[in-house]
């Protein structure tokens, strides 16, 4: 089963306990955590970027926002994917423009 913290920010959501009846929502409990691929439903597929590993439920959705993937698709290479737990760089300041 799926925790109430995973799926924060799903369309879905509504349904674990913030509504009068329903107590948890029934795909939690069917659904098992895995990595998916995610993209804005207003970026091109095609854009250097575009994708995000993210690791969410496997009934997890977002209406007007982002588009979950099972497997990235054949013309996106592995080296175009944009991570988004990478620690950032720390970089010095050189004092040169």
């Amino acid at each position: 089963m799926i925790t109430r913290a995973a799926c924060r920010g799903c369309h879905d959501d509504f349904y674990n306990g913030h509504n009068g009846p329903a107590s948890r929502c029934w795909l939690a409990r069917t659904g098992k955590m895995m990595t998916r691929y995610r993209i804005h439903y207003m970026t091109a597929p095609t854009q250097k970027g575009a994708y995000t590993k993210v690791r969410v439920p496997s009934r997890y959705h977002q209406v007007s926002a982002y588009v979950f993937d099972n497997s990235l698709p054949s013309f996106v290479k592995a080296s175009d994917l944009n991570r988004a737990k990478r620690k950032p760089v720390a970089r010095r300041a050189t004092g040169e423009f």
